[in-house]
């Protein structure tokens, strides 16, 4: 066993990890399929996520929904350690009351906006113990651990809804805002259905097209024609799992073209648009 290294799964719907990177290198845009809560432990790095930019700190909390697009930047060969649990719904199924959503810090929010609770609040609302407790119970790995495990994750989502209705409620962000490339995402987030070109985003905001390139990356860390083609992609695959066909998704998230679609689709997903849409089907049986 890795001992700077430690994974531990409850079916597809938890997972809890527990790491040690030495001369870390930044992660691509990405996405995932299940809600991720990260601890920041160390390190020297920079989270983007939807255009907003948070410098993180140690004991911060990170945490990021389905359809959030996220990178990390590092700044110096600092070692990166971090503790994370990404979950599905699903799993707390059966510990959620009416009139209370545990989710809701991930399912209100603005995109790209409150990803991070402060470590002053962390330790306040006494999430940092939740964590501990969490590898704890993933550490001992039994029947009852995995209990415990149900029970502590439902308490500390419970405990950073209360931090947001403390404290981070009506607050516009905690990243670092742009009003212009706040705009510019509304409008690309707004106008998937469509072409967009950098000549289309020059005329409708006033800015040199490559200059935009500039500070779009500057703030969001994301090329901006990268930042399209996932968000393109990512709604495709809500339409494919709607149920309708490739070729409808293709036309409607843009793309004239539908071997230009395949190919993005492919390229980011891993798997054909058909084969998805075959898969989103299949759990919904």
């Amino acid at each position: 066993m890795n001992p700077d290294r430690f994974y531990y799964e409850i079916s597809p719907a938890f997972s809890f990890y527990h790491s040690v990177t030495t001369n870390p290198e930044g992660f691509d845009i990405h996405i995932h399929r299940s809600y991720e809560l990260l601890y920041f432990v160390s390190g020297n790095a920079t989270y983007h996520i939807e255009g907003q930019t948070y410098q993180m700190e140690p004991g911060d909390l990170i945490f990021t929904n389905t359809r959030e697009l996220h990178k990390i930047i590092f700044h110096s060969d600092d070692p990166y350690e971090r503790k994370f649990i990404q979950f599905k719904p699903e799993f707390i199924l059966g510990l959620q009351v009416d009139g209370f959503n545990p989710l809701a810090v991930f399912e209100n929010r603005k995109p790209g906006h409150n990803n991070k609770i402060n470590a002053e609040d962390v330790r306040a609302y006494k999430i940092d113990r939740y964590i501990e407790a969490l590898h704890k119970y993933a550490q001992g790995g039994t029947s009852v651990d995995n209990v415990m495990i149900k029970t502590t994750l439902i308490q500390m989502l419970v405990a950073i809804n209360q931090v947001f209705q403390d404290k981070y409620q009506g607050e516009q962000s905690l990243g670092v805002p742009n009003a212009k490339i706040n705009a510019i995402l509304a409008y690309i987030n707004g106008s998937l259905h469509q072409r967009i070109t950098l000549d289309d985003l020059e005329k409708a905001f006033y800015i040199n097209k490559y200059h935009l390139c500039h500070i779009f990356k500057q703030n969001t860390g994301f090329a901006i024609l990268e930042y399209i083609s996932y968000k393109r992609i990512l709604r495709a695959k809500e339409l494919l799992a709607e149920g309708q066909s490739a070729a409808e998704a293709a036309v409607q998230v843009g793309y004239s073209d539908y071997s230009t679609f395949f190919r993005a689709f492919k390229n980011i997903v891993g798997i054909s648009p058909n084969k998805y849409k075959k898969r989103s089907r299949e759990r919904q049986l």
